[in-house]
């Protein structure tokens, strides 16, 4: 089953006006004023605007998790993990501004393993608890769950 990452109104800003402000240097920069090694209108500058846009691009429409039979599968654009859901201690809600393969600080923080941490915001909350849960009910979960489907 695949969950969606939730997207936050300032993840949206941050990924889509970066990308429109490459956009926007190409079509209104005017020519770069002094020495540089690599400027956006050589070869190397295209390249590498090109492939930072995908990259976002990839981040923003590629963020998710997948539980497949007892392993949850992260996915963070190019970035990918796997977790035993077998390992999941514990699942408790967190506003961590701190990095994490999420696109909102609504999150939920798993622990696994012994000392291990990741932080995901899945779009439907309810209903990625319930899955993880009913694969594994010795997960202690400190996030209100409610019973509808």
């Amino acid at each position: 089953m695949y969950f969606p990452s939730k997207k936050d109104i300032w993840f949206f800003l941050a990924i889509w006006g970066f990308i429109f402000f490459i956009i926007f240097i190409y079509i209104f920069g005017g020519e770069p004023i002094g020495w540089q090694i690599v400027t956006y209108k050589s070869v190397l500058g295209y390249i590498g605007s090109a492939m930072m846009i995908a990259l976002l691009l990839w981040v923003w429409f590629g963020t998710g998790y997948r539980i497949e039979g007892d392993i949850m599968k992260i996915r963070y654009g190019p970035f990918r993990s796997k977790i035993a859901i077998s390992d999941i201690t514990k699942i408790r809600k967190t506003t961590s501004p701190f990095t994490a393969p999420s696109l909102s600080v609504d999150r939920l923080e798993i622990l696994y393993g012994k000392y291990d941490v990741v932080n995901v915001s899945p779009k439907k909350v309810d209903e990625f608890i319930r899955e993880l849960v009913s694969r594994n009910p010795h997960i202690q979960v400190d996030v209100h769950v409610t019973d509808r489907k």
